[in-house]
């Protein structure tokens, strides 16, 4: 019993080293299940399979004259510029090329760029096939610039002896926004898709990469080599995307969308919606994920930011940390101010913890004394030891309590600082001028390992020498599991790790005057 406590905090930091140590892992070698959402299974049993072509028969676009293009049509190519993008529109498949984001900078500090490969986004496939993606339309850009508008448009259209297609993209000046208006005959339907790529800027280091779907409320991600059938989506869908870490595209429906598609191409997922003959219209998004602005536009596109498991105090914590960045203008330090702002609820129940840790390791000389003296006897021992515990007010388990209450708020903001674009690229200090990434100098982790090895040290402890010495071996192995971790991660554990110091070196001084 009096190993109770130490048994419970060890199995704590262990539950904790597996959990980063399998987020690293995971987002290094990226092999989630192919849905992995509440009830897999359940979903899967839903929704219907359709049949479509093998993914070698769906021919990659190819720049080239159809059959069915008007005399004289050639391939063109139009720039649209807003406030926040340069987008280029591809009258081949009335498609959208690349889209080149203007607030967002590579390690080079070049615009971020979101390419369309292979099959371009919103091309036409019919029939299983992207032959449509190869149809020149004819243009109207006459409105395709912001000069006297607030508001840009582009027309495409096609039309052959039975078949008129005209596409309309509306721009806003500020907007990530695109509306999107098809105008179809002679389709009976169709679908629209993303492509397999476009949206994703980075897969490495990305939690999830590929489709993902917001059913009802429910956000199910799909890993794309894992599609191997094609999989329809009908009721309850409010969009469809393709995303990484910290850049997506989507189709919203507006009207007249019978259902969402995702499907194999050549080891990766294409996704899409169905549309048919008439007036169809949505949304097309493709960007950062702001989640301010895209909640405000009331479609759930917020879902597409993965707060995990304790979304519920990963968001207000979210708000918070913005907020304190605000009246700071450097993340750091609102992640150090909201670092020290956590703990101070904490305060009076770390501290009877410290204090029953402390009580409990003066008392050891006595359990020492009980465990001999009742060594062959362990249902007596452990009633003496009962009755010790009862007559000095401690509670074994009370040393660990502290830690295990933190746990949903320190792994709620672990997913803030693992998946805010915020982050990305926010300087702190000195050497430090991306928190979204890991320390180049291995600083930050080394002082996080000394802190901790440090607390470790000051706490007091029931666990004999052999135990001591495992624990030991605790700073360590956090140590090289979080060197690659992002900065941000780091500063947040080592200034937890100093506040938790000055608490343990407070309560030991006040332990030792009333001794």
């Amino acid at each position: 019993m009096e190993n109770a406590g130490l048994r419970a905090f060890l199995a704590v930091i262990l539950s904790m080293a597996i959990l980063f140590g399998s987020q690293y892992l995971y987002t290094k070698y990226y092999k989630p299940k192919n849905i992995p959402a509440e009830a897999p299974q359940d979903i899967i049993k839903k929704e219907e399979k359709v049949v479509l072509p093998q993914p070698q028969q769906v021919q990659p676009v190819q720049r080239q004259t159809p059959k069915q293009i008007v005399k004289d049509a050639q391939y063109k190519e139009i720039l649209v510029e807003n406030d926040v993008f340069k987008i280029i529109l591809s009258n081949e498949g009335a498609t959208i090329k690349s889209v080149e984001l203007k607030k967002y900078k590579d390690k080079n500090g070049m615009p971020i760029k979101l390419t369309s490969s292979e099959i371009k986004a919103l091309s036409i496939l019919k029939d299983g096939t992207v032959n449509y993606s190869k149809i020149i339309f004819s243009i109207d850009d006459s409105r395709g610039s912001f000069k006297d508008s607030n508001q840009a448009m582009v027309v495409f259209s096609y039309s052959d002896n039975n078949i008129f297609l005209k596409r309309t993209f509306t721009f806003n000046k500020a907007d990530y926004v695109i509306d999107v208006k098809e105008e179809v005959n002679g389709m009976d339907s169709y679908y629209v898709t993303l492509g397999k790529d476009f949206g994703i800027y980075q897969k490495e280091d990305s939690p999830h990469w590929g489709p993902v779907i917001l059913k009802e409320t429910d956000r199910i991600e799909l890993n794309p080599a894992k599609v191997k059938d094609a999989v329809t989506y009908k009721e309850g869908v409010k969009w469809i995307a393709q995303e990484d870490k910290y850049f997506f595209s989507a189709i919203v429906p507006v009207s007249n969308l019978s259902q969402f598609i995702v499907m194999p191409y050549n080891g990766d997922a294409v996704t899409g919606v169905e549309l048919h003959d008439g007036t169809n219209t949505y949304r097309v998004f493709v960007g950062p994920k702001e989640y301010d602005y895209l909640k405000k536009f009331n479609v759930g596109l917020e879902h597409i930011i993965d707060f995990g498991f304790f979304s519920i105090i990963s968001r207000p914590l979210f708000w918070f940390l913005k907020f304190l960045y605000g009246l700071t203008g450097n993340y750091g330090v609102a992640i150090i101010i909201l670092t020290i702002l956590i703990r101070i609820p904490f305060i009076p129940i770390v501290n009877r913890g410290q204090k029953s840790m402390k009580h409990l390791s003066e008392l050891q000389p006595k359990l020492m004394q009980l465990k001999q003296q009742y060594k062959n006897d362990p249902q007596k021992l452990q009633k003496e030891m009962m009755e010790l515990y009862r007559k000095y007010k401690i509670n074994p388990m009370t040393g660990c309590l502290p830690l295990i209450l933190q746990l949903p708020v320190f792994f709620a903001l672990y997913k803030v600082l693992i998946i805010a674009i915020e982050l990305r690229q926010a300087p702190f200090m000195l050497w430090i001028n991306d928190l979204s990434s890991k320390d180049p100098y291995y600083v930050l982790p080394i002082l996080m390992g000394l802190t901790m090895l440090i607390q470790q040290k000051m706490t007091p402890s029931t666990a004999d020498a052999t135990q001591q010495k495992i624990m030991l071996i605790m700073p360590v192995v956090f140590t090289f599991m979080f060197i690659s971790f992002p900065s941000g991660l780091i500063l947040y554990w080592l200034i937890n790790n100093i506040f938790g110091i000055a608490q343990q070196f407070y309560i030991n001084k006040k332990i030792k005057k009333t001794a």
